[in-house]
C-alpha cells in the first residue's frame, strides 16, 4: 500500500482502516459508510479517506504556506542586508547635503537654500536628540513626523513658519525619495496650520526720520533704499552697482522674488536724496554689490541683517510687535520691520497723488497689460510719483528753480504732459516730461572736494 503525506489506507479482515501520524503519533481509524457499516470497498474507502483527513490537510498547507512566507521575508531581509552593505541607506545626517547634489530639486536662490538648511538642520537635531535610533531617512515614520509637528507647535511658532518647516521636509524627502529608498512621503499626510494675514505697518515720517538719523554706514544706505525704492529687504541688501544707473536716475533689478517666474525687472526712478546717498560712493568703487558687508550678512544668513535692523529700530525706541502680543506666553506679532518701509513707500506715493497703476509698477507687478501701458509712460509716471516723496533722511536740498519756475510748477507741466499723453505722441511727451523731471530732481554734489 502506498503511504501518502496526508495518510494512507490498511485492510484488516474485510474492513477498511485510514492510518496517520500528526508529530510523531500514529493514529488509525476503521472507515464506516453513512449508515454506519464497514466499508468493504476500495473505492468507497478512498473518498472516505479523503475526507475524514481534509481538516489535516488544510492545516498541513496553512502550515506550508506560513513556512514559505517565512522564508520569503527571510530572504527579503537578506536581500535588503545586502543591498544596504552593498549602497548603504541614505541618513538624515546626509539628507541635505545629498538634497544640494540631487538635479530634480528646485532652482533655489541663495538665501533661499541657506534658509532651507537652518530648517533642515533644527529637525536633524531634534531627530538626534529625541529618537537616537532613527539614523535613516526611511526610517523616519509618520509617528516621528507627528512627534516633530508637535515639538514645533510647542514653540509658539506662527502658523507661516510652522508650515515653512513641515513644507521644507516634505520637499527633501520627495526630491530623495529614490535615494534614500523611501516607500512614502511621511510629512505630506501631515495637516498644516491656517495662515492668517498680519501685514506690516508703514512708518510715519518722523519715525523714519528718526531710525535714519540714528544710522551710519551701509545700514544709512540699506534704509534710504528701503525708503526711497520701495523694493524689499533681499533685493535692497543685494543690489549691484551694475542695477544703477544714477547719471539716468534708473535702477534698474528683477525682485528676487519673481525672478524664477519671470526676469522682467522693476524700473526705479533714484530719488534726489536716495541719488545723493548713493552718490557718495567714489566711482571707482562703484564694482560689485552697493552694500558689500549687508550682501554677504544676508547671503549668510537672512535673520542676520533682519536682527540688526531690529536691533536699530528698538535702539530708536520703535515698538516692534503689535501692542498685547508677547505677553504670557503669546507669541509676538511683529508689526514694524524693514518690509514695513516698502508699505510707507507705497503709502507715501499714494498720498502724493500718483497713480496705482505706477507705483504698482514701481514696485513690481504681474499683470502684463498694466506693465505694456506702465512700459510707455514709466519713467516719466514714476520719477514724478518719486521725486514727490518727503526727504526723511540726510541733508534735503531743495530742488532748483528752473527758468523762475519752482518744484510745484514742474510738477505741475509735467502732470499736464501725462494728462495729454496718446498712443501718437508719447514719445515726444516723455522726452519733455523727462527734460523737467531731470531739472526737478538735480542735487548739487555737496561733498569736499
Amino acid at each position: 500500500m502506498a503511504k501518502h503525506r496526508t495518510g494512507h489506507l490498511f485492510k484488516r479482515g474485510r474492513t477498511f482502516y485510514v492510518r496517520w501520524a500528526v508529530n510523531g503519533k500514529i493514529f488509525s481509524k476503521a472507515l464506516h459508510d453513512a449508515a454506519g457499516n464497514p466499508i468493504k470497498n476500495r473505492r468507497e474507502a478512498e473518498d472516505a479517506k479523503l475526507k475524514w483527513l481534509a481538516p489535516f490537510v488544510v492545516a498541513d498547507e496553512a502550515a506550508s504556506l506560513e513556512a514559505i512566507a517565512a522564508k520569503l521575508e527571510g530572504r527579503k531581509a537578506e536581500l535588503t542586508r545586502l543591498n544596504d552593505e552593498r549602497n548603504p541607506a541614505l541618513t538624515v545626517a546626509h539628507g541635505w547635503s545629498e538634497y544640494l547634489k540631487s538635479a530634480n530639486r528646485p532652482d533655489s536662490s541663495e538665501s533661499t537654500l541657506g534658509q532651507y538648511e537652518i530648517q533642515f538642520t533644527k529637525f536633524r537635531e531634534w531627530l538626534a536628540k529625541t529618537h537616537p535610533a532613527v539614523v535613516a531617512l526611511r526610517e523616519v515614520t509618520k509617528p516621528v513626523a507627528e512627534a516633530y509637528a508637535s515639538h514645533l507647535a510647542s514653540r509658539g511658532l506662527s502658523a507661516n513658519t510652522y508650515n515653512k518647516h513641515l513644507n521644507l521636509l516634505q520637499l527633501v524627502f520627495r526630491v530623495l525619495k529614490g535615494k534614500a529608498r523611501l516607500t512614502e512621503n511621511t510629512w505630506k499626510e501631515l495637516p498644516r496650520r491656517r495662515l492668517t494675514t498680519q501685514s506690516r505697518r508703514e512708518m510715519t515720517v518722523d519715525e523714519l526720520r528718526n531710525v535714519c538719523g540714528a544710522a551710519e554706514g551701509e545700514l544709512r544706505k540699506l534704509l534710504a533704499l528701503g525708503i526711497y525704492s520701495g523694493l524689499r529687504l533681499g533685493d535692497c541688501a543685494t543690489l549691484r552697482w551694475g542695477e544703477v544707473d544714477l547719471a539716468r536716475g534708473i535702477i534698474r533689478r528683477v525682485p528676487n522674488k519673481t525672478a524664477r517666474r519671470s526676469s522682467r525687472p522693476v524700473l526705479v526712478p533714484i530719488h534726489a536724496v536716495l541719488r545723493e546717498i548713493l552718490a557718495d560712493t567714489p566711482p571707482e568703487q562703484r564694482g560689485g554689490y552697493v552694500l558689500p558687508e549687508m550682501a554677504a550678512l544676508y547671503l549668510r544668513r537672512v535673520e542676520l541683517v533682519t536682527e540688526l535692523i531690529q536691533a536699530h529700530f528698538k535702539k530708536c525706541g520703535i515698538q516692534l510687535y503689535q501692542p498685547g502680543t508677547g505677553e504670557n506666553g503669546k507669541r509676538a506679532v511683529v508689526e514694524i520691520g524693514f518690509h514695513s518701509l516698502r508699505h510707507t513707500f507705497v503709502s507715501l506715493c499714494r498720498e502724493s497723488g500718483a497713480p496705482l497703476a505706477v507705483v504698482e509698477a514701481i514696485v513690481g507687478h504681474s499683470n502684463p497689460a498694466m506693465t505694456r501701458h506702465y512700459t510707455h509712460i514709466g519713467e516719466l509716471a514714476a520719477g514724478l510719483a518719486v521725486a514727490a516723496l518727503p526727504a526723511v533722511m540726510g541733508k534735503a536740498v531743495p530742488a532748483p528753480a528752473v527758468n523762475g519756475n519752482g518744484p510745484v510748477e514742474i510738477l505741475r507741466q509735467v502732470r499736464d504732459l501725462l494728462e495729454g499723453m496718446k498712443a501718437g505722441n508719447w514719445e515726444g511727451k516723455r522726452a519733455e516730461g523727462l527734460a523737467l523731471l531731470s531739472k526737478l530732481v538735480e542735487v548739487p554734489d555737496t561733498r569736499r572736494e
